[in-house]
């Protein structure tokens, strides 16, 4: 059985906090393991229970696993949230050209912290789904500015992302994604005692 569906039914056995962490720990292993500034990830389920417990062991894992935490949506069954890596986002909103493209969009002030800009992300994310969103995801300018400019259209090809610019480097990268995904989720099952096989 292949170690994603090992994965997902192991998920559906979990406790509320469990169920939580291990959706953290494998759908954002990019920016866990430090691949990635930022991630957006649903976690839900049938469960009245999932806001609550994250409200309760939020700082925990944060500490744990050494992430910021911005919450687009918080209900009682379900999270939306912005998972990132704060010196992350603060360098790859450095470059002048991704500053320059910021500011076209409205983003104010100078760039001396990634904190004002992330806020007014999780604002718009808030309404919607900007577009400038890939910037804080780590995708590439040239990808972001790509998909803006051909409507989401025209991609040499789509993996994580959809690809614009540089092929072979979003092809590393999405490598690299995979396998730390493929990790975590081994590492999630052997700690509830499963043996993970490729299928």
């Amino acid at each position: 059985m292949p170690i994603v569906q090992q994965f997902m039914m192991l998920l559906k056995t979990q406790s509320t906090s469990d169920f939580i962490e291990s959706m953290i720990t494998c759908f954002a292993a990019p920016v866990v393991a430090g691949l990635k500034c930022g991630g957006l990830l649903k976690v839900s389920r049938r469960d009245p229970q999932i806001g609550p417990t994250w409200r309760r062991m939020r700082h925990r894992l944060a500490r744990t696993l050494a992430l910021d935490f911005a919450e687009i949506s918080v209900r009682d069954d379900a999270l939306l949230l912005f998972i990132y890596r704060r010196e992350a986002v603060f360098a790859a909103i450095a470059c002048p050209q991704v500053q320059s493209f910021l500011r076209s969009l409205g983003y104010e002030g100078d760039f001396d912290s990634p904190d004002p800009h992330i806020e007014t992300l999780v604002a718009r994310l808030k309404a919607g789904m900007p577009h400038e969103v890939g910037i804080f995801l780590g995708y590439p300018l040239e990808d972001v500015k790509g998909f803006i400019e051909n409507g989401g259209r025209n991609s040499k090809f789509a993996g994580y992302w959809k690809v614009y610019g540089d092929e072979i480097g979003a092809l590393e990268k999405f490598g690299a994604f995979r396998r730390s995904e493929t990790e975590s989720m081994c590492n999630v099952l052997e700690k509830a005692g499963a043996s993970p096989q490729a299928a």
